[in-house]
């Protein structure tokens, strides 16, 4: 079994949030708002720029400002740091947490949490990588070895370190923008003959263009959800070692059939955590926040091949 005395030493490059990459995203964004409010809403529009993107982005940038605070309510997180832990697999993980910490060279250690549930996951959320937080299941700690542990843990402070939190919230305002712009004329169109009418087929076309707008949205959404999955792995593969990673999936992917009693707050905050297999297949993977098991686990043995 493989520990954390085989990481210590262990020599990484630290990533850095690449902000010239977040800024070209964030410009790029904006002037596909800007031209979309000029093509769809026309120019005099234009003066309500602002406040249109103001309008799209508080609702994601709030929630990620209240991440924490939210899940810590909904899940009933219980804090184990400075010296909260109750038996050795939580003290595994503070130390863990430390470590990579450490290593990652953050300023602020995150804060570190078990939540009470069958399901074995774990998820990393807050506002910044200085501002975050770590929560494992009570069902991760007790299915789960030291490795495991170990592997799940690098994959959450990949997300962190990463910014995953932050480059979500801002994508998500974006296709919020996106949609806003793509539905507003149908909201307010109307005509001065035979207005009840105009404005009952205006308001049905409203709903249709919402729809599609939405589901276009959710699949950029997710398929960016997935790429960020495979980043975060390749990250914590280089953070500790493949074997981690890889044995932290296996195990995911021995109990996924399995998973049983789990808890209708499970579903909350599904996009943050190591696993989600609410999914169906088919079809249903174009929607999926995170690739299937089985691909993630071909990704970690190509690098696992390479020496990783």
């Amino acid at each position: 079994m493989y520990g954390l005395s085989q990481i210590r030493n262990k020599q990484i490059q630290v990533p850095h949030l690449n902000i010239f990459k977040i800024g070209t995203w964030v410009m790029m964004g904006i002037f596909a708002s800007y031209l979309m409010i000029y093509l769809f809403l026309g120019q005099e529009i234009l003066n309500y720029f602002p406040l249109l993107l103001l309008f799209a982005f508080a609702t994601p940038l709030f929630s990620l400002w209240m991440s924490k605070a939210s899940v810590k309510r909904a899940y009933h997180i219980r804090l184990i740091g400075e010296g909260g832990a109750r038996n050795e697999k939580e003290q595994l993980v503070v130390d863990t947490i430390q470590l990579l910490s450490e290593k990652l060279k953050l300023q602020k250690l995150p804060e570190i949490g078990v939540y009470p549930s069958y399901d074995v996951n774990a998820f990393a959320t807050g506002a910044s990588k200085n501002s975050a937080l770590v929560a494992v299941s009570q069902g991760l700690l007790q299915t789960m070895d030291e490795t495991e542990i170990i592997g799940v843990l690098a994959h959450e402070m990949s997300h962190v370190v990463n910014g995953d939190m932050l480059t979500s919230s801002i994508l998500e305002g974006f296709v919020s923008a996106f949609a806003l712009i793509a539905t507003i004329p149908f909201l307010f169109g109307r005509s001065d003959n035979d207005r009840g009418e105009r404005a009952g087929s205006s308001l049905m076309t409203y709903y249709l263009v919402r729809n599609i707008a939405n589901f276009f949205g959710k699949l950029v959404s997710s398929a960016y959800s997935r790429r960020r999955e495979y980043g975060a792995d390749r990250l914590a593969s280089k953070i500790t070692g493949a074997v981690y990673m890889k044995s932290a999936l296996m195990k995911l992917q021995d109990i996924s059939q399995g998973r049983v009693n789990l808890q209708a707050e499970d579903r909350r905050f599904a996009n943050f955590k190591i696993t989600n297999n609410f999914s169906m297949g088919g079809m249903a993977n174009l929607f999926a926040s995170h690739p299937s098991l089985e691909n993630r686990i071909e990704e970690v043995e190509k690098l696992e091949q390479q020496g990783w």
